[in-house]
């Protein structure tokens, strides 16, 4: 077994409601009050939270990526408070990304990444990687893993119909590296962030992937073949960053 995977193997961890989780989770924000922030985030806000999770993890591990904003989250310490989390969530929403009904798009990911970069003053490349075949994509990953960044991943819509709802399920590994169901079973047009990669017998690769709050694994076969057969390669793609030079991967 293969494994490439951030250099701290804990991520984000929050404490919510007296658990804690591998990242955070949209559905932690209420949705009563209809079209509220709260209620925008619970619905479409998987990207806001990618966005919230890739800063505040840069900012636990290397002093280089603290703001001011991340200084507020507390977001050195190895299990964060809900309320910091949260107001965190808040800033991110409110000052660089761009909420927006029906979700945010791979480009507007990108764009978030890049006004917070600007604002403060972080040296980064950035770019939403469309049109990618699956072996320059794991490349990407790889690449991006061993420079220890997340990886925000889109599961994009069906294409072009987008309200035919086919997506792709997300696995937990058993201690014998089985791939057990979870309750999300039909995924799609949703972001994640792949933590790992991990190379098993006979070709099979996973990603280690935060989701709602979880460690959850995803068949990267899988992951194509719904690219190829229910999406696109440009919805379905990454975010790819790097720390190292200017060039684009």
């Amino acid at each position: 077994m293969k494994i490439v995977e951030l250099q701290d193997t804990e991520y984000i961890r929050i404490s919510h409601e007296a658990q804690t989780s591998y990242g955070g989770d949209q559905n932690w924000f209420p949705k009563e009050k209809w079209m509220n922030r709260d209620y925008l985030i619970h619905v479409w806000g998987c990207g806001i939270i990618a966005i919230s999770d890739l800063f505040l993890y840069l900012a636990k591990n290397d002093r280089m990526y603290a703001t001011g904003a991340t200084d507020v989250a507390r977001a050195s310490r190895q299990i964060l408070d809900w309320k910091d989390y949260q107001a965190f969530v808040y800033y991110i929403y409110n000052t660089v990304a761009l909420p927006l009904a029906g979700g945010m798009s791979g480009f507007a990911v990108a764009s978030s990444v890049r006004r917070y970069c600007i604002k403060y003053q972080i040296p980064m490349t950035i770019a939403w990687k469309g049109f990618l075949d699956d072996q320059q994509m794991l490349r990407a990953i790889r690449k991006m893993l061993k420079e220890n960044l997340p990886v925000i991943l889109s599961i994009g819509p069906n294409t072009p119909i987008v309200f035919r709802k086919k997506g792709i399920p997300l696995y937990t590994l058993s201690d014998s590296q089985e791939l057990i169901p979870s309750i999300h079973h039909n995924v799609s047009a949703h972001f994640v962030t792949v933590t790992g990669v991990i190379g098993l017998k006979h070709k099979q690769v996973l990603l280690k992937v935060a989701s709602w709050g979880g460690e959850y694994y995803m068949d990267y076969r899988e992951y194509r073949a719904y690219v190829q057969e229910e999406g696109d390669t440009l919805t379905s793609s990454l975010l790819y960053l790097s720390k190292e030079d200017g060039t684009l991967f």
